[in-house]
């Protein structure tokens, strides 16, 4: 199953991977299982993210980026999707639908209260994982 991964959730997670809590299990299973894919612009706003709110140098934000997803499916956005409030949470549906996703996982409260896009369900990263078994 193709998975697009909410800033949110990759921030919690690589910020906070020593605790190995949901985000980062999510992560984890989502890289290992399935195939996550990604846009410039979700990769841009995580090395914008943690170097800004959480003193990470770009660099190791590069690195770690490379070693949890060494191989993501790369999808180029439009930018057409006007969806949401929050562009960024358009960015994050546009590239959903664009790699053919089989689910979003988020810890944006705005986008989990559509529950789904274009039949894509937006879940947790604890129902992800209950979802992937």
């Amino acid at each position: 199953m193709i998975v697009v991964i909410d800033t949110s959730v990759w921030i919690s997670a690589l910020q906070f991977a020593e605790r190995r809590g949901t985000p980062r299990l999510a992560m984890e299973n989502a890289a290992n299982k399935d195939t996550i894919a990604i846009c410039r612009e979700i990769e841009d706003e995580i090395l914008r993210v943690l170097p800004m709110k959480f003193k990470w140098r770009t660099a190791d934000v590069q690195k770690a980026l490379r070693l949890v997803c060494p191989f993501p499916l790369r999808v180029e956005i439009t930018g057409a999707l006007h969806v949401c409030r929050d562009p960024n949470d358009d960015m994050v549906l546009e590239c959903a639908v664009l790699a053919g996703a089989g689910a979003i996982v988020a810890g944006d409260k705005d986008l989990l209260s559509l529950g789904s896009y274009e039949e894509i369900p937006i879940v947790t990263p604890a129902e992800y994982l209950a979802l992937s078994g």
